[in-house]
C-alpha cells in the first residue's frame, strides 16, 4: 500500500503542468522559452519582467513606478529568494501586479534573461516574446514608459 501511495505522489509531482502560479493574482502564466526564435512565448502581447528581492531598497523605490505603469502595460514581477508562500506574501513590498515567486520558476526566468546579477532588473519584451530592452537599477517612469509605448 505504501508503494502505491508513493507512486501516486511521484506521478502527480511529475505531471505538474508548466504554468507558473502568481502570488497576488488568480493568473497562471505559461511562459516558455523558444530557443530557435530566442523568444519567451506565452503572452502574445508586450510585457516586462521585473526581478526584485525583499531586501532591496532600490527595488522598493521602483515598485510604485511599476504599479503605475502596470495599469496600462503588462508587467510581471519575479521575486527571488523565497522559501515558501508565506515568506513571499510578506515580501511583496506593495507590488500590485502578478508576482512569480516559486524558486524553480524564478530560476527558469533568470536563465531565460541570461542571468540576473543585481536587482532591480527589468527586461522588456515585444508581442512576439523577443527581448528588446533591459534596465538594471532604478529607472525613471518616463524612460520605461517610452520603451513600452513603442511596442
Amino acid at each position: 500500500m505504501k508503494f502505491i501511495l508513493a507512486f501516486l505522489i511521484l506521478f502527480v509531482l511529475a505531471c505538474k503542468d508548466e504554468s507558473m502560479l502568481t502570488l497576488n493574482s488568480n493568473e497562471f502564466l505559461n511562459l516558455k522559452y523558444d530557443a530557435k526564435k530566442k523568444a519567451l512565448k506565452g503572452l502574445n502581447e508586450p510585457f516586462m519582467l521585473f526581478f526584485y528581492t525583499k531586501d532591496c531598497g532600490v527595488c522598493a523605490k521602483q515598485i510604485p513606478i511599476l504599479n503605475e505603469l502596470s495599469k496600462d502595460y503588462k508587467i510581471i514581477a519575479v521575486l527571488g529568494g523565497m522559501r515558501d508562500y508565506d515568506m513571499a506574501k510578506e515580501s511583496l513590498k506593495g507590488v500590485t501586479f502578478a508576482t512569480i515567486y516559486e524558486s524553480l520558476d524564478v530560476e527558469y526566468l533568470s536563465n531565460v534573461v541570461g542571468g540576473v546579477w543585481g536587482v532591480p532588473a527589468m527586461f522588456i519584451y515585444d508581442k512576439d516574446g523577443k527581448m528588446v530592452k533591459k534596465f538594471i537599477s532604478l529607472t525613471p517612469k518616463s524612460v520605461l514608459e517610452n520603451e513600452l509605448k513603442i511596442l
